[in-house]
């Protein structure tokens, strides 16, 4: 068994003590609101917003803006499964990870990974372990992932140009366009957005599609969901009766620097998006971030662009990261797979 088969097994029994957690709690009367939600979401969701408001009482991500200049990455344990190979390339500014499946018939096949953290935490073990799920249900395509610069020593346009870079690399490495899907999380869908916005508003050739989990589009935080979805976002939000303040602009500070938050490369929400690669965006409906990917599919679809957008009721932010575990996370996977499949295999 390898660790991250032991790391799965170990989140289940922890989901499975927090479902007996919740009944005892009494969550059964919040499920009859959430008819469409599965009750072990329902049960994650609750405890998330229990520990935020344990340990960032304010809310609004100010323990995420507060522990910024003082995070360190935790050390990496991952090995690569048996039957996948790992390396790293170094590049002018940051690092690339590449991750590729031995006597795979498909290596020419390209997933474009970028994480999220808000642009000021770095690569994790999980995007690793994530790499390996995308290669293994996408025909064993190779998977390249950047660590790229985070704030607040690197501000805008750092980390988008470091994608850009791992771009470069990826064309320059024999990988052709047409045969790449770029996917991020969060901050990682913005620069997701950001590196085609950048390809396409040069006149180069973009990749085959984009694959984006709950992107922070709108770092103005102008969107309507940061109102309405205040209370309700487990993450990012605040506990009913508080005043309402969006904190999460003062973490967008923290990578925008001087930049205007309605520069259309660092908030692609203010972008156009003509002849934008097609796009699958994922959002949960709890997410005060909703609005950003609405906004965006919306002008996609204005433009023209192949866009499918996928609201999961009663779903937080990147509430992909719990994987399988979750009924909504399988679900949203397989969409993710199927959707960069029907462009990588055409």
């Amino acid at each position: 068994m390898n660790l991250f088969d032991a790391l799965r097994i170990y989140m289940k029994k922890a989901v499975a003590l927090l479902i007996s957690i919740g009944i005892s709690l009494g969550l059964l009367s919040s499920f009859a609101a959430d008819t469409d939600l599965s009750f072990k979401s329902l049960v994650a969701r609750e405890s998330i917003r229990t520990l935020m408001h344990t340990i960032d009482p304010k809310g609004g991500g100010t323990l995420f803006k507060s522990i910024a200049g003082t995070i360190t990455t935790t050390p990496s344990v991952y090995v690569p499964s048996s039957g996948y190979t790992y390396e790293k390339q170094e590049l002018e500014n940051c690092t690339l990870e590449i991750i590729t499946k031995k006597d795979s018939d498909n290596a020419d096949k390209v997933i474009y990974q970028i994480h999220g953290g808000a642009f000021i935490f770095g690569m994790q073990d999980l995007y690793r372990w994530q790499a390996e799920t995308w290669s293994e249900n996408c025909g064993g395509a190779t998977v390249v992932m950047i660590d790229y610069r985070l704030a607040p020593e690197t501000v805008f346009p750092g980390a988008l140009d470091d994608v850009i870079d791992g771009w470069e690399w990826i064309n320059s490495n024999g990988y052709s366009p047409e045969n790449v899907v770029v996917t991020g999380d969060s901050a990682g869908g913005n620069l997701t957005l950001g590196l085609i916005l950048s390809l396409r508003n040069e006149g180069r050739p973009l990749p085959a599609a984009a694959v984006t989990m709950s992107p922070w589009c709108d770092l103005a935080a102008e969107g309507e969901s940061y109102t309405t979805n205040i209370y309700k976002d487990p993450m990012f939000g605040i506990k009913e009766g508080k005043e309402v303040e969006i904190e999460i602009t003062g973490l967008a500070s923290l990578y925008a620097a001087d930049t205007d938050l309605h520069d259309p490369l660092l908030s692609p929400a203010y972008s156009e998006f003509y002849g934008f690669c097609p796009t699958l965006i994922q959002v949960g409906t709890y997410e005060v971030l909703n609005s950003d990917s609405v906004t965006v599919s919306e002008k996609m679809r204005n433009a023209g662009v192949d866009v499918t957008l996928t609201e999961y009721n009663g779903m937080w932010h990147v509430f992909q990261l719990f994987g399988d575990m979750l009924p909504e996370g399988e679900a949203a996977w397989n969409e993710a797979f199927a959707f960069a499949n029907s462009y990588l295999y055409n």
